[in-house]
This record gives C-alpha cells, structure tokens and sequence, in this order.
C-alpha cells in the first residue's frame, strides 16, 4: 500500500532519521528512530508512540535533572 503525505500527496517511505526536540528551554536529539519521510517535499512523520515514548524519555530526564 502506498502512503501518501498529507502535506503535498507525495509517496512516504519508511526511513531512520535524527530528530531534534525542543522541551523545557533545552534541546533533545534523536538518532536511528522510525519515520515516515516524504519524497516530494521532505516532511517527516513519527508515529504517535514513538512520540509518546520520546516525550516520557524527556520529561524523566528534566525531572531527574532537576532532582
């Protein structure tokens, strides 16, 4: 089945990428983590646990920062 980006009705294929985040006035960056990347225009999609799990991962580590 080809997805298509919502952006510009381009074909998103399934790549690894870094993403940076900005939380909490400091910057996160991740490596190796699943995306859906689009051909035509370059946007990228994570899927809703990734980003779930990426914001649980950063919310511990300001707390444990700040502890």
């Amino acid at each position: 089945m080809n997805k298509k980006c919502p952006i510009c009705d381009g074909q998103l294929i399934d790549k690894k990428i870094s993403y940076t985040f900005n939380r909490y006035g400091q910057e996160f960056t991740y490596h190796n983590i699943n995306a859906e990347v689009c051909q035509k225009c370059g946007d990228r999609f994570l899927d809703s646990p990734t980003v779930v799990n990426i914001e649980h991962e950063i919310r511990e580590s300001v707390v444990e920062k700040a502890a």
